[in-house]
């Protein structure tokens, strides 16, 4: 409903037009391999963070960065946590608006997306600069632990994910918490995640 209903305001507030959408990560990527293939992908993707129920709005983002590396990915999610904000980020997001925000917000951020420009809607802005001053203390690999933490992987998919021993994730979670002052993984998605 939600997904339908921003189609359809932005096509009657902007000049802009709905290419697709879609409820599921699988669905998503079979409309871009249907558009590539008749030459017609879009210049920019709004994105949740959340398809039917799954935290694979991340994995989305990356893959289509991947695939097309010209489009501009925006991500209108209902987490405003700065945590998710720079995650979505690093993953490749153009923008990020929560559903909290005005549609003007909405049209702003696809603009200066498409301009090159990045765009966190003002009510984030002071958090995602805390969560990043917060973030600087932590070494490289403790960023990259942390990212995985806030999308709730558990240590042994982190060290999967990262082709490191899970003992060392463990020993990252550890120095994580101690520099947060958060002593549990709940805790700290609370605080800085979803």
């Amino acid at each position: 409903m939600l997904r339908t209903g921003t189609a359809f305001y932005i096509a009657q507030h902007s000049d802009w037009e709905c290419a697709g959408s879609a409820e599921n990560l699988d669905s998503a990527l079979r409309d871009f391999e249907r558009l590539a293939g008749a030459n017609a992908i879009p210049l920019l993707v709004i994105s949740d963070l959340n398809f039917s129920g799954e935290n694979t709005g991340f994995s989305y983002i990356e893959k289509l960065r991947a695939l097309y590396p010209g489009i501009k990915i925006i991500v209108y999610s209902m987490f405003f946590a700065a945590g998710m904000v720079q995650s979505a980020i690093q993953s490749g997001a153009s923008g990020y608006v929560s559903k909290n925000a005005n549609t003007a917000d909405l049209l702003l951020c696809m603009e200066k997306a498409l301009d090159g420009e990045l765009f966190v809607q003002e009510e984030l802005q002071e958090n995602l600069t805390k969560y990043q001053k917060l973030t600087d203390a932590l070494t490289k690999r403790e960023k990259q632990v942390m990212e995985l933490l806030l999308r709730r992987l558990s240590n042994e998919q982190i060290a999967d994910a990262l082709g490191i021993k899970k003992r060392a994730v463990d020993n990252y979670v550890s120095s994580i918490y101690e520099k947060t002052r958060v002593n549990d993984r709940e805790r700290l998605i609370k605080k800085y995640g979803l």
